[in-house]
């Protein structure tokens, strides 16, 4: 029976799942349930890839290239697994709704997609590309996240703003000295998902020449029948990018052109309202308290003078959740005096809640980046403009992630020490030098920023370089 496709999948599938469980005794064979085992299909076409190697020596970046992505599919055989919907899809849904009620209308987008989904007989996240149309500021990326978290699959969030080519997307020829996949390909076979989330941001924004059309390759990529066959430049070989779901973000529609912008569904978000804004802050605040210790020596709810306050702020909702945090620290320190409530709770004040002014980023800045103190005489700092990099070096037998960014109190660039821990809530990086960066503001660049990194790379015999900061971006 293995001579099947369909059980070779299965079998590529538990081989994988056998080795992942040797050694945890409390797995029995006997337990497996069969019917909840995911749905894989092949995404990645091993064999042809294995003869494109043979075909082009070792030399070749053709080659380099494609045994960077055997390794990232490892034991795969290039068959990826659907994200199958839970059970309580649907509560989920409606809890998304209870932290961004601003987005009622794509939330019922989605009820309605996973409702047709679940007539099938394996009920797996499949969903038509809708474009978000909104301002800044609204929690488009944030929502977009934990959308992909609630269905368990890989997200991956692409700035068009700064793209200038379609290669970006669709990958560079290998017959250039730095040609690479795109980063539709790479999603998938670093996400190990067949069908990941991937979020064109600020689609409407999408620059560079328009020879090199940086939005072409949407053209193949949003329609599923042309996607299955979709053709990587690094890679010359097809790779199955239909069961991608698609999300875009922009400001304003009329700036997309009209072929792209027909193939997506187009939704309107608008501000919260006030009312809409105090379930977003009861929200946060649950979070904070969810996800810290101490959280629950804090009262369930704020007072409504702290929401008003908070509301009349018009923070962003990740800049809230800092700023409550902040606020708790407040109460911490008088605890031993009238911190408690009568109910032993420790409360939030109105006085507790103040924010920092925003940090002016338009500044001139010069481009140390030896030299750099030690982390006892600095021990944290704030980074703005910041983005995150993952380089191999000349050996290519391990990759680091580094922060690049702006350091405000220095007035100069920075390339930090390897990436040792991100707390997403807190939005802290750890190097591992020991000190602690604090990242500001959503990410950027600069020209000072790019040449630093030059520098740097130059600096450490850096061998290939992948901005992965979309992994490490998130407003709410």
């Amino acid at each position: 029976m293995y001579f099947s496709k369909k059980d070779n999948k299965l079998r590529h599938y538990l081989k994988r799942k056998a080795a992942e469980s040797d050694n945890d005794d409390s797995i029995q064979q006997n337990a497996i349930d069969f019917d909840r085992l995911p749905i894989v299909v092949e995404i990645f076409n091993v064999i042809k890839m294995q003869a494109m190697q043979k075909e082009h020596g070792q030399r070749s970046n053709l080659y380099r290239n494609h045994q960077r992505y055997l390794d990232f599919l490892e034991d795969t055989a290039g068959y990826l697994p659907l994200s199958g919907l839970s059970d309580d899809i649907f509560e989920k849904l409606d809890d998304l709704e209870l932290r961004f009620p601003n987005f009622s209308s794509t939330i019922d987008f989605y009820r309605e997609q996973f409702a047709l989904a679940r007539l099938t007989d394996h009920a797996t996240f499949c969903a038509s590309p809708i474009l978000l149309i909104g301002p800044a500021g609204v929690g488009k990326s944030a929502f977009c996240y934990e959308l992909a978290k609630i269905v368990n699959t890989h997200f991956s969030l692409i700035n068009l703003a700064s793209t200038t080519g379609g290669f970006v997307l669709s990958g560079l020829s290998s017959g250039w000295a730095d040609g690479k996949p795109g980063m539709v390909v790479q999603s998938l076979a670093r996400g190990r998902r067949a069908d990941p989330l991937i979020v064109l941001d600020e689609i409407d924004k999408v620059g560079g020449d328009h020879r090199y059309d940086p939005l072409g390759s949407l053209y193949q990529l949003l329609e599923k029948q042309s996607a299955a066959s979709f053709v990587d430049e690094a890679l010359e070989v097809a790779t199955d990018c239909s069961h991608i779901n698609w999300i875009a973000t922009a400001n304003y529609a009329y700036k997309i052109p009209e072929p792209i912008l027909s193939r997506f569904t187009v939704i309107e978000i608008s501000r919260p309202s006030k009312q809409q804004m105090e379930k977003v802050v009861g929200s946060i605040y649950q979070t904070v308290r969810k996800n810290h210790k101490w959280g629950s020596t804090f009262n369930d709810t704020l007072s409504e003078a702290v929401v008003n306050k908070i509301i009349e702020s018009e923070l962003e909702p990740r800049l809230i959740q800092k700023e409550l945090i902040a606020a708790c620290g407040k109460v911490a320190i008088r605890r031993s005096k009238n911190g408690a409530t009568e109910n032993g709770l420790y409360e939030i004040e109105p006085d507790d809640f103040k924010p920092l002014p925003p940090i002016n980023t338009k500044v001139s800045v010069v481009i140390p980046v030896h030299n750099i103190a030690p982390a006892q005489e600095g021990p944290e700092e704030v980074i703005i403009l910041w983005s995150i990099k993952e380089v191999l070096f000349n050996d290519l037998s391990e990759s680091t992630r580094h922060l690049v960014g702006h350091i405000p109190r220095m007035g100069s660039e920075r390339v930090t020490s390897a990436i040792k821990s991100f707390d997403r809530n807190n939005m802290q990086i750890q190097a591992i030098s020991g000190r602690t960066y604090y990242l500001i503001g959503q990410p950027g660049c600069s020209s000072a920023g790019d040449d630093a990194w030059e520098i740097w790379k130059e600096a450490n015999n850096v061998k290939e370089d992948i901005d992965v900061t979309s992994q490490y971006c998130v407003v709410h």
